[in-house]
C-alpha cells in the first residue's frame, strides 16, 4: 500500500546501503528501455531479484515519463538503484505533476494500462511509497527482496515496511 509519509525510509537509512549506481534520464518514451538497461548493467541477469527489479523500475520510469511535467527544476528523471540488506531498493526521481500524488488503483481488467503501481505493489509487497517535493518535484521507492524467499514478514521485521 502506498505510503507517503518517510518514515518506512528511515528504517533504510538506519541500515547499511551499497548504491549500485544511477541515471539521469530525459522525460521521454526511450528513457524507460535506458533504465532497464541500467539494471541490467547494475544488477545483472543472473541476480535472484533481476526480472522483478527491472520490471519495478520500468513501471516507474514509465510513470514518471508519462505523468510527470517539466518543472522548475528541469525536464529529469533519475533512476537509483541500491542494495539494503536483503532487498534491492529502487527511486525514481521526477519533476512532479500539478494533477497529483501517484496513487494505487486495483486495475479493471479489460483496462489497457493503469497497472503500474499495483504491479510495483505486488513485486514489493507493499513496500513502496512516495517522497513529495512539492514544486521540486517526487521520488517514488520500492524494496524489492533481494531472494524471492524474502517474506513479508522479514521485511517487517528488518524494518523494512512502512507503517
Amino acid at each position: 500500500m502506498r505510503r507517503e509519509s518517510p518514515e518506512g525510509e528511515r528504517a533504510f537509512t538506519m541500515q547499511t546501503a551499497r548504491k549500485l549506481g544511477e541515471i539521469f534520464l530525459r522525460r521521454e518514451p526511450e528513457s524507460v528501455s535506458r533504465s532497464r538497461a541500467m539494471v541490467r548493467e547494475l544488477l545483472g541477469p543472473d541476480h535472484p531479484a533481476y526480472e522483478r527489479v527491472r520490471l519495478a523500475v520500468s513501471e516507474l520510469t514509465t510513470n514518471a515519463v508519462e505523468h510527470s511535467t517539466p518543472g522548475p527544476v528541469g525536464d529529469l528523471v533519475m533512476v537509483v538503484l541500491k542494495v539494503v540488506d536483503d532487498f534491492v531498493y529502487v527511486e525514481v526521481t521526477d519533476p512532479g505533476s500539478a494533477s497529483g500524488k501517484p496513487c494505487l488503483k486495483i486495475p479493471s481488467p479489460d483496462a489497457e494500462d493503469g497497472r503500474g503501481l499495483f504491479i510495483v505493489d505486488e513485486l514489493s509487497a507493499g513496500n513502496w511509497g512516495v517522497r513529495d517535493f512539492g514544486a521540486v518535484g517526487r521520488t517514488v521507492w520500492c524494496a524489492i527482496p533481494a531472494e524471492p524467499t524474502a517474506s513479508v514478514e522479514e521485511a517487517a521485521v528488518l524494518g523494512v515496511r512502512p507503517e
